[in-house]
């Protein structure tokens, strides 16, 4: 027999079931917020029949800024900039900055707020700022007279630009200045001593920090990874950290990528077997004391083959890092994602998945939203595909052709507003022979 208590408790989960089956019904019913974005037209921002090349990008508020080498004198190549202040929708004429008398190469720039700052190598290290949001900038400053492959860091009223100096075939020493009146005026070269090296891949200003990572020849021949930092604005730097010490001699460590959040430091770079590799993996470490010490070495990429060319992204306390990786039998663009400020990672996922070789990843990130652009040959031509998530890489929008064209587009970079509203896709396409010009497409989050 069934007693009184039993009915009423049955009646009692049965109307919890009810009710839960309900919520769980009318939940499904919901539809999941699909993220969407509309495309601008492909921009040619430099058109000149000659060969464009070099370019980079940065973005502070509405406005969109884009340097590139231009040969288009004879002999004599130059830098320009050009401006957009309405998010990428429309580009002003460009600004020649270099003398347009002797040669001028790799150019970098660097926004914030309403200052713009650009360095480039030119009869020595060059620099010009400007504190009208690029509108006009003031004369060209020569910060060294000899140097290559100049970077740039800015906060507040810091300015650092690095440069590398060969000493030998395999030899390099590498110089830093400072500014801490917005680029007006510079304090004396800091000269980090290193015996061997090859220079500095990124640099970056944090909290009044200042971080460098790069390939470095050890005694071994064999580049690796190594950090500076200078808790002192720039006016002086801690011991490096090889970050790749703990794998052996005779592994190259090479591309090294750095990003700086809340006091922590994180670094990928590729680890091969040699120099005419045979397998390659990407690996990561992370400091959560501004670079002092580094946690162990992540593989993240973990198979054999060859792993390649890293790209590093953080938003809150999300970790992305995208690669491109043959263990597919071709090369695909994966990524794994941290949610725990590069504790653990995610599984890898493949992004391109396409019977075409891709590479040359770059990855944007702002909020919730992660773009991700990266070269493919399955067209025929190489093209610029994309992919973006609206929840931290959980889920992605199909893959886009952003350049779609018969000739050959190479070389993207994507970079974000600060809301992650919009994203900027620049790359070099070649139109002809030796005429190469920089496009530009932006993407805007509905």
């Amino acid at each position: 027999m069934v007693s009184l208590t039993d009915l009423t408790s049955r009646r009692r989960w049965g109307w919890l079931l009810g009710a839960l089956l309900v919520s769980w019904s009318a939940a499904a019913q919901v539809p999941k917020t699909r993220f969407e974005e509309s495309f601008g037209p492909a921009l040619n921002l430099s058109g000149t029949p000659t060969f464009n090349f070099e370019f980079q990008t940065a973005v502070s508020g509405s406005n969109v800024y884009v340097v590139w080498s231009d040969t288009s004198s004879v002999d004599v190549t130059h830098v320009y900039l050009r401006r957009s202040d309405d998010q990428g929708r429309s580009f002003e004429p460009p600004q020649r900055l270099s003398s347009g008398v002797t040669p001028a190469y790799l150019p970098t720039v660097v926004a914030e707020g309403s200052k713009v700052y650009v360095a480039w190598r030119e009869q020595g290290i060059r620099f010009r700022a400007s504190h009208d949001n690029g509108e006009t900038f003031e004369p060209a400053q020569l910060l060294a007279p000899h140097g290559l492959s100049p970077r740039l860091a800015a906060e507040n009223s810091d300015v650092y630009v690095t440069w590398t100096v060969p000493t030998g075939t395999r030899t390099a020493n590498q110089h830093l200045r400072a500014s801490h009146d917005k680029g007006l005026s510079f304090g004396p070269a800091v000269m980090m001593d290193d015996g061997h090296g090859v220079g500095v891949t990124e640099l970056v200003a944090s909290n009044n920090r200042v971080y460098l990572v790069g390939d470095d020849v050890g005694v071994d021949d064999r580049p690796d990874v190594y950090v500076r930092s200078s808790p002192h604005e720039g006016v002086a730097f801690l011991p490096r950290l090889n970050l790749s010490a703990e794998r052996g001699p005779s592994q190259p460590s090479l591309l090294a990528r750095i990003a700086v959040k809340d006091q922590k430091v994180h670094v990928v770079w590729e680890e091969c077997d040699d120099l005419f590799p045979t397998a390659c993996a990407i690996l990561y470490r992370r400091s959560t004391d501004r670079a002092a010490s580094f946690g162990p070495i992540q593989n993240l990429s973990e198979g054999r083959g060859l792993a390649l060319a890293p790209d590093l992204e953080l938003s809150g306390q999300h970790v992305f890092v995208a690669w491109q990786d043959n263990r597919a039998g071709h090369f695909d663009i994966v990524l794994r994602v941290s949610s725990d400020h590069g504790g653990t990672f995610s599984a890898t996922r493949n992004l391109s998945n396409t019977p075409g070789d891709s590479g040359a990843v770059s990855l944007a990130a702002a909020n919730a939203i992660l773009r991700v652009v990266w070269e493919d040959t399955t067209s025929g031509a190489t093209d610029i595909y994309y992919r973006a998530s609206g929840d931290l890489g959980a889920s992605f929008t199909p893959i886009q052709n952003l350049s779609n064209s018969p000739t050959r587009s190479t070389a993207p970079r994507i970079i974000t507003s600060n809301s992650g509203t919009f994203g900027y896709v620049g790359w070099l396409e070649d139109l002809s022979f030796e005429n190469t010009d920089v496009f530009f497409r932006r993407a805007e989050a509905r």
